[in-house]
């Protein structure tokens, strides 16, 4: 009788907060923002719209209130969307794709350029034609825009790049998301590069200190920088950047983490799995004239050789814990969890047209061991687990969140 109440209680508490079992991939997803996007908001659901074409979508994009956007199908583009207004939430459907197929023409690359504030990109797939040097236009390029949650993206092919945060953007997280390249790259572009899978540029000059000073602070989480990924996984600079339970598997990549002029770098919990990531995990980029102050930690990563704690300069070593908390999990579990093609990094939640998945679930921590017979904890999955695992805890019908 007590175990039929308490699943009631759970499925009503559910209900409640718009928690549906896709929407948690696995005890170890939030489904929320965290570190320094832990603020984001987006649409908070409203506004509901489905979109299936191109005009459709930018005049959601548009419209100033908040919007809550679903896309169906492929939308095509040719070139990057500016979208400038705030408070967006844009949801992709199963299934559902935002294609640019325009190569070399740089002027009619890319997808999608942020600049408003309170941005959520959740469960969308990004397919561009390719990587080739030519100054083109990334995937996403988050430009000067501020509080941005990207989540469990699928991020493939960019001409320039998959996704760059640049321009004074700021308070940025990045979760479960995976980058890759599936398409050859094209040579003899005019930027010189014959292989340009260069991933991930937070700060995209030495010179932008006005714009980038105490900006560009970015969290990555149960990210996954997998197949075709050539370099900047991310390369960094400005920034205060995060990185923590993240998976680097490229058999192609010359490096993964640069860290370039005024980075404060904490990389933790990491899993470095190909021989080519585990060679060279990180690669100093701030060696060129005036530009040569950095600072990088790393700690408790899977893979590597040795741990670095290097800096040139006066700054101090950013540690996360100063600024937010967030809870990183074992390197040696990051293959498997983020890795997971079904439930891992990437477009894996399955979300239903028009129903609610981001809107506040308003956690108590729960500081002592539960061990009473009178509460049950499942995890965000609806799955019923131990007593010690973090997840959702029903207790004479309140709700509390054991972490």
């Amino acid at each position: 009788m007590m175990n039929k109440l308490l699943l009631s209680a759970m499925a009503l508490l559910f209900s409640a907060l718009h928690i549906q079992a896709q929407t948690i991939s696995n005890a170890y997803d939030d489904g929320k923002p965290l570190g320094w996007g832990a603020s984001v908001t987006g649409s908070n659901d409203e506004n509901p719209i489905t979109v299936t074409n191109y005009t459709e979508f930018v005049n959601a994009c548009k419209v100033t209130t908040n919007k809550t956007i679903y896309v169906k199908g492929e939308i095509s583009f040719s070139g990057s969307y500016s979208l400038n207004t705030n408070n967006k939430t844009i949801y992709g459907l199963p299934g559902s794709a935002l294609v640019n197929t325009n190569r070399t023409d740089k002027s009619k690359t890319g997808i999608l350029t942020i600049k408003g504030d309170n941005i959520i990109l959740r469960n969308l797939t990004f397919k561009s034609a390719g990587a080739y040097d030519i100054d083109g236009n990334d995937n996403i390029t988050v430009d000067g825009a501020t509080n941005v949650w990207i989540d469990h993206c699928d991020i493939q092919d960019g001409v320039d790049g998959n996704l760059d945060v640049v321009n004074g953007a700021d308070k940025v997280c990045i979760s479960w998301t995976r980058f890759r390249y599936l398409i050859e790259p094209l040579a003899n572009g005019s930027g010189g590069s014959d292989d340009h899978r260069n991933c991930n540029l937070i700060g995209n000059s030495d010179k932008n200190a006005n714009k980038d000073t105490d900006k560009l602070r970015v969290t990555f989480k149960n990210c996954w920088w997998d197949e075709g990924c050539h370099e900047r996984c991310p390369r960094v600079r400005f920034g205060k950047v995060h990185i923590a339970n993240c998976l680097f598997s490229s058999s192609v990549v010359s490096y993964c983490i640069g860290y370039g002029y005024k980075s404060n770098i904490y990389a933790e919990g990491n899993a470095f799995t190909s021989a080519k990531a585990k060679k060279t995990p990180w690669k100093n980029y701030a060696t060129s004239g005036s530009y040569t102050d950095y600072n990088i930690t790393t700690k408790d990563n899977l893979g590597v050789n040795e741990e670095i704690q290097a800096k040139s300069g006066s700054e101090d070593y950013w540690i996360p814990s100063t600024d937010y908390s967030m809870s990183v999990y074992d390197a040696s579990l990051v293959e498997s969890v983020v890795g997971n093609e079904e439930n891992g990094a990437g477009a894996t939640l399955t979300i239903n047209e028009g129903e609610a998945y981001t809107t506040g679930i308003e956690t108590i921590a729960v500081e002592t061991s539960l061990t009473n017979e009178d509460h049950a904890i499942y995890n965000q999955a609806g799955q019923r687990v131990n007593s010690n695992y973090r997840g959702l805890v029903i207790k004479n019908g309140k709700k509390y969140i054991q972490k």
